[in-house]
């Protein structure tokens, strides 16, 4: 499975990173919206999951989901957040689960396996 990681935090974007490339997943890691523009483009397909921050400089992962969704209809999505009062919001787009951070690997795995 090919899994884009938009994360605007580098040590988040890493760990995750490492977590999913060890399950044998292939990762495109993004630190805001241009630049998994410029990743999707040098992998040259889109990605099956986008695993996305819910708040991302001047964009929201809310957004760039919705954007995302609409060329690639079969894009499965997850959020993740460190604030909770985001989650709600996130959910109720029906976008996706949402990941609270810190999440631990096993709940990390389990989301994904989920899809």
């Amino acid at each position: 499975m090919t899994i884009l990681v938009v994360e605007d935090d580098s040590s988040i974007l890493s760990l995750v990173e490492r977590l999913l490339s060890s399950k044998g997943h292939t990762v495109l890691a993004a630190h805001d919206p241009d630049d998994a523009s410029v990743v999707i483009a040098q992998h040259g397909k889109p990605p099956d999951v986008l695993l996305a921050d819910i708040i991302l400089g001047g964009q929201t992962g809310v957004d760039y989901a919705r954007e995302l969704k609409k060329q690639h209809p079969r894009l499965k999505v997850v959020f993740m957040t460190g604030l909770a009062h985001r989650a709600p919001a996130a959910l109720r787009t029906g976008l996706g689960p949402v990941l609270h951070k810190p999440f631990s690997a096993e709940e990390l795995y389990r989301i994904i396996n989920e899809l």
